[in-house]
């Protein structure tokens, strides 16, 4: 049996699609015309100031959380890492060109600047840092690998080049069996391994690992310790 639908009826539904969809268009218009955004009439005039020098739209984001919407001072420590470069990328390479840039993190956007002079690889790409307590603790600690070369004693403030020198040292070390083994267990033992996420800075301590197993003998505990106080996720 053949099933005949009165060519009237697609008239009707067609005019009542259209009226849903401009209905729906009217509601979208209204919701993004009225929403409100965070009122900055209450902000310190100096938050401002230093809001508006930090040089990338990651950090200004940073700032925002830690200052509550520039209402409320910031430890001018936590000033400095948002003024660094923050961002997930594992490729350091495009900040070594003559147009600085780097992908962006989980708090903000790509990163371009004119140079990097005086700039460094930075956390707080996971969230804002708001107590500097276990930043302090954490680079007393560190004190401890300084006889190491090129180590970076606040992984906060990495150079780009030395991060680029692990980095490369982590792609070109392959470990043997029984240094895989010691690098295997230290993964199951640290509280994130190199890093939460693999990031410029994950390579980074992979690569030290490395280095601190093959040429220092580390144990496995040893690393997962070297680990566990240099994270810079910022949470």
């Amino acid at each position: 049996m053949k099933l005949e639908i009165p060519a009237k009826y697609f008239a009707v539904g067609g005019a009542i699609a259209a009226i849903v969809i401009i209905s729906l268009a009217l509601i979208n218009y209204h919701i993004s015309s009225t929403y409100e955004y965070p009122s900055l009439q209450h902000a310190d005039g100096k938050l401002v100031e230093i809001y508006n020098s930090i040089p990338t739209q990651t950090g200004k984001n940073i700032f925002m959380a830690q200052s509550k919407d520039l209402t409320k001072p910031v430890d001018p420590e936590l000033v400095d890492l948002d003024s660094q470069i923050i961002s997930c990328s594992p490729n350091v390479d495009g900040l070594l060109t003559s147009s600085p840039n780097i992908d962006g993190s989980c708090t903000g956007p790509s990163v371009s600047l004119d140079n990097i002079s005086g700039k460094y690889l930075s956390g707080q790409c996971c969230g804002s840092l708001k107590n500097t307590t276990e930043y302090h603790e954490h680079r007393e600690k560190l004190q401890q690998y300084s006889n190491i070369p090129d180590f970076p004693l606040n992984p906060y403030k990495t150079p780009v080049d030395m991060a680029k020198k692990w980095i490369d040292y982590d792609s070109k070390t392959t470990l043997n069996t029984s240094e895989q083994t010691v690098y295997n267990q230290a993964m199951k033992i640290s509280s994130e391994g190199p890093c939460c996420c693999h990031c410029w800075h994950y390579y980074v301590n992979e690569g030290i690992a490395k280095k601190l197993i093959h040429e220092y003998g580390y144990s496995s505990q040893q690393v997962a310790d070297f680990w566990d106080v240099s994270d810079i996720c910022g949470i």
